[in-house]
């Protein structure tokens, strides 16, 4: 468990439950790059991990089951075209038109709605009280723990060959080159020969590798 301060406030963040409902955080993130902020102070790009429960003084956390990335809006400009949490709020200022403006100043959305097929949407949008505690990891730090995630890029030279009847060196390049085209449609795929830059040959069969892909 974390111990974060944020104003007069202390705020415990526990360690993320384990179920299947919570995966691990992505890119080898840890919850030592947490910080706590307020809902309105969240920038875009900021992994959102739990909220603090309502009430000041000491605090503990209840942790989003997946972490999103923050695109916050103020609620009068959320993007989503209607979701479950944001009917809610039309239904709650509906009984009563001076919440309107309450809602304004009073809330913000971190994240909007995610449409799945058919346009429904997956996740409401995640709507909290403006100077509610949030613990986030920077949008900084999530950036380069997902470039150091990343696979590093090498050179690599390929190297294809095949045997062609023709009356010249042109001619058969270019009866490469036809059948070479021809994979991109009905052709079979060729057998390459990958070198990557300490000089160790990977031979890659396109076909085994297309089948396998279409047998998952």
């Amino acid at each position: 468990m974390r111990t974060l301060a944020l104003g007069s406030d202390t705020l415990h963040l526990t360690v993320r439950p384990i179920a299947p409902d919570y995966p691990p955080l992505p890119y080898g993130l840890t919850l030592n790059q947490a910080v706590a902020v307020h809902a309105h102070q969240v920038k875009a790009g900021d992994l959102v991990l739990a909220a603090f429960s309502g009430k000041s003084g000491t605090r503990h956390a209840e942790h989003v089951p997946t972490p999103y990335p923050a695109d916050p809006h103020a609620l009068r400009d959320c993007p989503c075209e209607g979701c479950e949490e944001c009917d809610d709020v039309d239904t709650w200022t509906l009984g009563d038109h001076g919440r309107v403006a309450d809602v304004g100043w009073r809330f913000v959305c971190l994240a909007p709605s995610e449409r799945g097929e058919g346009g429904e949407g997956d996740e409401p949008c995640a709507i909290e009280l403006r100077n509610r505690p949030v613990a986030v990891i920077p949008a900084d730090a999530v950036a380069a723990a997902e470039e150091a995630a990343r696979p590093p890029v090498r050179t690599y030279g390929v190297m294809w060959s095949a045997d062609f009847e023709a009356s010249s060196p042109q001619e058969a390049a270019q009866l490469a080159y036809e059948q070479l085209k021809s994979y991109a449609t009905d052709g079979w795929p060729p057998e390459l020969e990958v070198m990557d830059e300490s000089g160790r040959v990977t031979v890659i069969d396109l076909n085994a590798t297309q089948q396998a892909e279409g047998n998952r």
